[in-house]
């Protein structure tokens, strides 16, 4: 095989090297000749963006709170509180379920109910809400929301403005009411327990078990949230008058 000679290679080296210059080239004024991909443009943030809210599907596990005819209020709290997880976060709001399953945290139902609080406590929880499902003996049919009878004025303005996106969005007549719940209690957040209907009532036990109108009553909640925290921030300090309730939903 013949060799090249020291001038034979150098020649050799600098058509490589103008080669590869030329290919380097070419290529960069193609990178350059490329349209720029635009920019998506950032969304703006969700109104309960920065907010953290715990909400409690009632119930769960061995206890499943009102039945009626096989229908058991533990599974539609939770049917309805992941709908409203979704729907929050879709508002930007960080979302901490108390449970996401059919389980339970204490064979008690004080040290469930502490441990459900002691939860949105550890979170630092903006507010508490729990779900639950109704029954009585009465013909009675609505969906309710209370607050804590004497408690935190947040607490109030939260459990009307949650009452006032139901009665828009749902049959209910009702108001919110006051009342004196361990959970509102001790919650060291404002905090509304919502009642979604009555189980004893045959028209309204049959409503809550439809996924569109399980979608609705969480739409109203996720919605009152935001018509609370938009009041808070506009006018702090300023609880509105709640009608009286009379006779409702009867």
């Amino acid at each position: 095989m013949r060799r090249l000679g020291w001038g034979q290679a150098l020649l050799v080296g600098l058509v490589l090297l103008v080669l590869a210059a030329a290919l380097r080239a070419a290529w960069v004024g193609r990178q350059a000749a490329r349209p720029e991909a635009p920019e998506e443009p950032q969304r703006p943030p969700g109104p309960l963006a920065g907010m953290v809210i715990v909400v409690d599907p009632g119930h769960g596990g061995w206890d499943p709170g009102a039945v009626v005819d096989g229908v058991k209020e533990k599974e539609l709290t939770l049917q309805v509180a992941l709908l409203l997880k979704e729907m929050l976060e879709e508002r930007d709001a960080k979302v901490i379920l108390t449970r996401s399953d059919d389980s339970h945290f204490s064979r008690t139902v004080r040290e469930d109910l502490k441990q459900r609080v002691a939860m949105a406590a550890e979170h630092r929880a903006d507010i508490y809400l729990s779900l639950h499902a109704n029954k009585d003996r009465c013909n009675c049919w609505g969906a309710q929301t209370f607050y804590q009878k004497g408690g935190r004025p947040e607490g109030r303005i939260l459990a009307m403005a949650i009452q006032n996106r139901l009665r828009a969005l749902t049959e209910t007549t009702r108001y919110a009411l006051p009342g004196d719940y361990f959970v509102l209690r001790t919650s060291q957040m404002p905090a509304t327990i919502v009642e979604m209907g009555f189980l004893s009532n045959r028209a309204e036990r049959e409503r809550l078990q439809q996924p569109e109108y399980q979608r609705t009553v969480a739409r109203a909640i996720a919605e009152g949230v935001e018509d609370y925290r938009k009041q808070i921030a506009e006018q702090p300090g300023v609880v509105p008058e709640n009608p009286a309730d009379p006779s409702p939903g009867r």
